[in-house]
């Protein structure tokens, strides 16, 4: 039987009267895990009526909180696949990702279902269920459907899920390039939250605010109370900062899951206001680094004892490793000096190896690829999270993935090292890197030297010039009320002469506000920064 299942059932069983998802903001609505066993109940017999049946691949755009939380679990215990496409997408990618996908059936509220019929999302669906927008008193939707055909009998009688049986199909955010289709099975699922659990961050009964609809999913399957915070689940970074305190407040979270930037407004706004977050215990970081000026600001805001985790991963395969912010906070002088960003040990069960960087295919592995210790090159991890190929996609499953006997190595797209201690250190993305003729630069051993030149809110590495010949180009955002531009270049270039990897950096330039995508508001959009440095550059400006 699927993990997921067995989980959720337990904690149906164990704690009824337990809140498992709490929506915060305005309109708040508290739902328990009895609350919740009854609505997956009523779920699984409206889907099945509905015709939607094992392998059913199943579409699925639903606000976060009790609603999806049910239909996912409702889902699989139904055996049919969810596919999980990131709502902060272009409407152009979410169509080519559903076209993809080819679901069968399609579940989203009322405004989803209306775009997916003019825009041709999903031509070829046969079921499809609208969930209310407005949450209501008990489970309520519509369907168009039944399917026709043979039944496969009542939902109870079928055989459970396997651990090789398809579980989920989830898309990458497509912040470093189209999104791409992860099929995950359930034993996929069993070895992240196995992982997850090692993290200690979640129990029972604790409160956990989240900004990421997996995470959340993750923290109910440990039996805790799922703060949701009101916000648009497209852009979860522009959250307003005070309703997430006075949600933190009133249902006293003591975890929070979030992206940097978010947890960085989120820390400007209390260090303005003086404010304390005492009854936060345990914060974890993902979807981008969490770079060090940010976790100081963070740290400000808590608890002496509380606990700050950056942790690393990615669809394929998440989490791989995990380190706490007073370690993080030991190697800032290193950082600062242009080592990376250290990202801790991998976790247990996630073997990581450095492979020297190359942009072609590799068919199999050989020891001979991995570079030594301390040498920066392509980070890959062989575990039991590791995804399926991705889905319909055999060029970016090529360069993706080694074939190493019976197991893969999933190369990460991140360029790093390890240390003489076993730890993994980040240099930024590998298609991110700046080819000059004197060698390879990389964003995340560049940008942070100049994190405290005053008046720098944040920085983009940038290459011009064709691979192998480029200038090197330093973008700079300044902290706003900043005015002095001239000067700031004087103390940037003064700071870049004092290191040898950013001793020849010559070129700085001043963008109002760095692109960055939609979703995490972490992920520069360096390519396009890229084109735009490239016309300034040739314009003499």
């Amino acid at each position: 039987m699927s993990e997921l299942i067995v989980r959720a059932e337990r904690w149906f069983r164990e704690q009824p009267g337990v809140i498992a998802c709490q929506v915060g903001g305005r309109t708040p609505a508290a739902t328990t895990y009895g609350q919740l066993s009854r609505s997956v109940d009523h779920a699984v017999a409206a889907l099945a009526e509905a015709g939607i049946r094992p392998g059913m691949r199943t579409g699925l755009l639903v606000p976060p909180g009790p609603e999806l939380g049910a239909l996912v679990v409702a889902l699989v215990r139904l055996r049919a696949v969810p596919v999980l496409v990131d709502p902060g997408l272009p409407l152009d990618a979410i169509k080519r990702c559903l076209r993809q996908a080819a679901p069968e059936a399609f579940i989203a509220i009322p405004a989803v279902q209306v775009a997916r019929r003019l825009l041709g999302w999903t031509p070829d669906v046969r079921v499809s269920i609208t969930v209310p927008a407005r949450r209501r008193r008990g489970p309520a939707w519509t369907s168009r459907g039944p399917v026709r055909g043979h039944r496969p009998g009542e939902p109870e009688h079928w055989p459970p899920a396997g651990p090789d049986d398809l579980a989920l199909i989830a898309y990458t955010s497509g912040s470093t390039g189209p999104p791409k289709g992860v099929p995950l099975r359930h034993r996929h699922l069993t070895a992240q939250l196995g992982l997850l659990g090692a993290l200690g961050t979640v129990r029972p009964g604790m409160p956990v605010l989240s900004t990421f609809a997996p995470f959340a999913l993750g923290a109910a399957a440990f039996g805790a109370t799922v703060v949701i915070p009101d916000m648009d689940p497209r852009h979860p970074v522009r959250a307003d900062p005070a309703a997430l305190v006075a949600d933190i407040q009133r249902y006293r979270v003591a975890g929070m899951f979030a992206p940097p930037a978010l947890l960085d407004r989120l820390a400007r706004h209390c260090a303005a206001r003086g404010l304390v977050l005492d009854t936060l215990g345990d914060v974890v970081s993902a979807g981008a680094p969490l770079p060090m000026p940010v976790m100081e600001r963070l740290r400000g805001c808590l608890r002496d004892e509380a606990r700050v985790l950056s942790v690393y991963g990615a669809t394929e395969c998440m989490p791989v490793a995990a380190i706490e912010s007073r370690l993080l906070a030991e190697h800032a002088a290193a950082t600062a000096a242009g080592a990376g960003t250290c990202l801790g040990r991998p976790l247990p069960g996630a073997e990581v190896r450095v492979i020297a960087v190359t942009d072609d295919p590799i068919e199999r592995w050989s020891e001979d690829l991995v570079v030594p210790s301390g040498t920066v090159g392509e980070i890959t991890v062989a575990a039991p999270t590791v995804s399926d190929p991705y889905l319909d996609d055999p060029g970016a499953t090529a360069l993706a993935r080694i074939r190493d006997g019976d197991r893969v190595w999933h190369r990460m797209g991140d360029v790093g090292r390890f240390d003489g201690h076993g730890r993994l250190w980040f240099a930024g993305r590998k298609s991110e890197r700046v080819r000059t003729a004197g060698g390879d630069l990389h964003t995340d051993q560049v940008e942070p030297v100049f994190a405290a030149v005053p008046g720098v809110r944040r920085t983009a590495l940038v290459g011009v010039g064709p691979a192998g010949a480029q200038r090197a180009v330093l973008i700079v955002e300044c902290e706003p009320g900043s005015r002095d531009n001239g000067r700031m270049k004087e103390d940037i270039l003064d700071t870049a002469a004092r290191h040898p990897h950013t001793a020849e950096l010559r070129e700085v330039l001043f963008h109002p506000g760095l692109p960055v995508d939609a979703r995490h508001n972490s992920k520069i959009r360096r390519h396009e920064l890229a084109r735009w440095a490239s016309r300034r550059v040739r314009a003499g400006r």
